[in-house]
């Protein structure tokens, strides 16, 4: 990769931000020369070969295109409205080498910003996509905002297990006290099961409380912690992660769940407050379990 970063700055005159070139040394040779006819590997982010060819595509078809631009990736198509018609262009993913930050441009220029960074942007998608090669069960990690709360949405989930209604892996709860000691509650009854049964999907991270664990993720990919999450239950290594950042009086129930009857896990979940740290399915089935933690007149028994 020290070449692509060679060739992009003799051919298109400017270095790219650190985080990027981390990113295209590890994953360069899973993306496509081709992102808006194939499917790549990552959101649409296109190999060398496309970002060289594609920035100077835009800087010969743009007047405007500023120097210190590259194209990087290919968004999709948007509509916009010309001369009262709708009309159908295509949009690209845009880093501006000056501050690092991520913007989505069309194909007549217009550009805005979407993200402070590419490794803001990438962080939690690309964690999901490098975990999910490997794993199928799925994590949800929900942060409370007090020290008992995660204890009392691990019994009923236990008890819809008893039920027969939910499968449950591994179900952890971590409580962050307010000396900033954690203090991790193990479920060591339930069954640990080697092969895919003891595995997770990927993660999406957000935050609650704190900074956004943008280091811990990025640097998780980049270096073991997707190996070390292939063993059977939910990781020491990776709650440790998490749980450093907590603030002191919250607490966080880690589960890893083989299968479940989702109304019966959205009835016990109802009300209950607390943020979505983590999921590891997609951002809608995030957003859809914090819809139902929100819910008013859910409350716990």
């Amino acid at each position: 990769m020290k070449s692509f970063v060679e060739h992009a700055a003799k051919t298109l005159g400017l270095k790219l931000p650190e985080e990027y070139v981390r990113f295209m040394e590890k994953y360069a040779k899973k993306l496509v020369a081709d992102p808006v006819n194939q499917k790549s590997w990552f959101s649409g982010l296109g190999s060398s070969d496309f970002v060289i060819g594609t920035t100077l595509a835009f800087r010969s078809m743009l007047p405007n295109f500023g120097k210190e631009n590259v194209v990087i990736g290919y968004l999709g198509i948007k509509t916009i409205i010309v001369n009262k018609m709708y009309e159908e262009i295509d949009e690209y993913l845009m880093l501006d080498t000056r501050d690092g930050s991520l913007l989505a441009i069309d194909s007549l220029g217009v550009a805005n910003k979407i993200e402070a960074s590419f490794e803001q942007w990438i962080a939690p998608d690309l964690l999901r996509a490098a975990l999910r090669e490997k794993h199928t069960s799925n994590i949800t990690v929900i942060v409370f905002d007090d020290e008992v709360k995660a204890k009392a949405v691990r019994l009923k989930l236990l008890k819809l297990q008893r039920e027969g209604f939910i499968e449950l892996e591994d179900a952890v709860v971590v409580v962050k006290e307010q000396d900033g000691t954690a203090r991790y509650h193990q479920m060591h009854k339930l069954a640990r099961k080697g092969g895919l049964a003891g595995s997770i999907t990927g993660l999406i991270v957000g935050s609650i409380f704190f900074t956004p664990l943008i280091g811990v993720v990025f640097g998780a990919v980049a270096g073991t912690m997707s190996a070390s999450l292939a063993d059977v239950g939910i990781d020491d290594q990776f709650m440790k992660d998490l749980s450093h950042k907590f603030e002191p009086g919250c607490s966080a129930l880690f589960t890893l769940v083989r299968k479940a009857d989702p109304e019966r896990v959205r009835e016990a979940l109802l009300g209950s407050g607390g943020k979505v740290l983590v999921n590891s399915v997609s951002k809608e089935r995030e957003a859809a379990i914090q819809a139902v933690l929100d819910k008013v007149g859910g409350g716990s028994e």
